[in-house]
């Protein structure tokens, strides 16, 4: 079984957007939200680097949900313009390998 160590986990947070997250329709919104926000206060808690990544934010896709950059102050936070793969994104690569851990906890829509 493979299990994640605190000490060398990175917590990638991938287009969290508010314009993408009107469009899951299986959870209520209300809920949903509240799984999205969930992440940061487990990487607050344990006090794990986080990124934050989001794709075509001026498009339908639109912002990063705004709790989550109250959340993240002084987090990294990498804007995707005409990247729909966070690894084709350069900055982004770079922030992740700049963390120095080898475990990556990925949550995404």
């Amino acid at each position: 079984m493979f299990r994640l160590n605190k000490d060398d986990v990175a917590v990638l947070l991938v287009d969290h957007q508010t314009g993408l997250l009107s469009l899951v329709l299986d959870i209520d919104p209300d809920k949903f939200k509240n799984n999205v926000l969930a992440p940061g206060d487990i990487t607050e808690f344990f006090g794990l680097p986080t990124i934050l990544t989001t794709s075509f934010k001026t498009g339908p896709n639109g912002p990063l949900v705004p709790e989550l950059k109250e959340q993240f102050p002084g987090t990294p936070y990498i804007a995707r313009p005409g990247q729909i793969n966070a690894w084709d994104n350069e900055d982004f690569v770079k922030a992740v390998k700049a963390t120095g851990k080898k475990q990556l906890l990925v949550a995404g829509v």
